[in-house]
């Protein structure tokens, strides 16, 4: 028992000094990593890919050549698709007297479809054996590519010309068909024509000019045209925002009639020396999410600090036809690179300019030149005397940054 007692007390006693022990150890250790931090003159960031750009902020208004569609009295049905090329002459909408109209239009439709199938399928001169059952695979295979790809922008066109190839099969291997279609031609052109010669109840509304038919209007088609660009003032420009158009309530939509369009904004005078007419300039639309190339078009007089620039594109693109008033950026320069602080650049002992890296805890310097640079940071590029130096500046690296001197090989870890 004496000998148990006194186990008990020397483990007691072990423990009452380990612990303290152990504390005492620890405090050393992080005040010896606190010394050894406030010591290390080296701090440490990696170098990024970025981009760098001259902009101006710009708000302003979409000018084109358009032009209102107005329908009729009656039950109009659009032929006309968003971003359709519409020639002139040709038909955008029909108007029809009643809902029976509409349904017999439709059912025309349809008669003409199946038609043009069973007169395929019954021409002598369709194709037939070995180039009839190569059309039919290139015909599904074109069907499953776009069930694949989800392009349906062809698909009616495509079902059609699948059903016609198919029924052309039918025809030639089965003489009941044969027979069965050739009736079934003859009965559906005597109710097309029947059809065909009752629709006076259907009027067709046509292009008056040539363009891209768009179903969204705003009033301004009338208010906003390129004839009212000559001469425009900041003042004059913020006056449309003023304004209430109203649109037609029988407006189906307007017609753009031109693939030229302008944007016109209001930007600070200070920066008159950007801008110079012939001049190109990318133009992102914060709308949009996308950057758009356009062409000084005119430059107006400084007014109140301010003044009107005018851009001109003559990319017909259906994305822009139905944007007005907008707000982006002016670019005029985009540079691609590595972006480090400012701190970071140096110049060794042979003049050239670039930043330290760490390479096996050793500091290993980089040539590098400037392509741009913010308030905090510089854009560079990696800049190796000639082919075989390896000295080559790669995102990712981890760059030095010191307030004490720095040279290559200097060990900083």
């Amino acid at each position: 028992r004496k000998d148990v007692s006194m186990n008990q007390s020397q483990g007691s006693l072990f423990s009452k000094l380990l612990v303290p022990l152990i504390i005492v150890v620890i405090v050393v250790y992080l005040i010896a990593s606190a010394w050894a931090g406030l010591r290390n003159p080296y701090q440490f960031t990696v170098a990024y890919a970025d981009t760098m750009e001259t902009s101006v902020t710009a708000s302003g208004w979409v000018v084109r050549s358009e032009q209102t569609v107005s329908g009729a009295e009656g039950v109009v049905q659009l032929l006309r698709n968003q971003g359709e090329k519409v020639g002139k002459g040709q038909a955008i909408a029909m108007v029809y007297q009643s809902e029976t109209d509409v349904e017999s239009q439709a059912e025309l439709i349809q008669l003409e479809e199946d038609l043009e199938a069973l007169q395929y399928a019954t021409n002598a001169e369709s194709p037939s054996g070995t180039v009839l059952d190569s059309q039919i695979l290139s015909a599904m295979s074109s069907l499953r590519n776009a069930s694949s790809t989800g392009d349906y922008s062809g698909l009616a066109t495509q079902t059609a010309n699948y059903r016609q190839l198919v029924l052309r099969r039918e025809y030639l291997l089965s003489s009941e068909a044969n027979a069965a279609m050739t009736q079934a031609a003859t009965d559906l052109q005597a109710r097309y024509d029947a059809l065909a010669g009752d629709q006076s109840g259907a009027t067709a509304i046509t292009a008056e000019e040539s363009g891209l038919f768009s179903s969204y209007v705003d009033g301004y088609e009338n208010l906003l045209n390129p004839d009212k660009l000559e001469g425009l003032s900041p003042k004059d420009l913020a006056a449309f925002s003023q304004l209430t158009p109203e649109t037609e309530a029988n407006t189906l939509g307007k017609l753009v009639t031109d693939s030229v369009w302008y944007y016109a904004v209001t930007v600070s005078g200070d920066t008159v020396s950007l801008f110079e007419t012939g001049d190109s300039v990318d133009v992102f639309f914060d709308a949009l999410s996308e950057t758009l190339p356009m062409t000084v078009y005119s430059v107006g007089e400084i007014q109140n600090g301010e003044m009107v620039v005018v851009f001109r594109s003559s990319q017909n693109d259906s994305k822009v036809e139905d944007l007005r008033q907008e707000s982006g950026r002016l670019i005029f320069q985009s540079d691609e690179g590595l972006r480090i602080p400012k701190e970071a650049l140096r110049v060794n002992e042979d003049r050239e300019t670039g930043v330290y890296v760490v390479l096996a805890q050793k500091a290993r310097f980089r040539p590098v030149t400037m392509l741009a640079e913010d308030t905090d940071s510089y854009l560079v590029q990696a800049n190796p005397t000639d082919e075989e130096d390896t000295r080559i500046l790669r995102e990712g690296d981890e760059i030095i940054l010191a307030s004490e001197e720095l040279y290559d090989g200097k060990v900083v870890r």
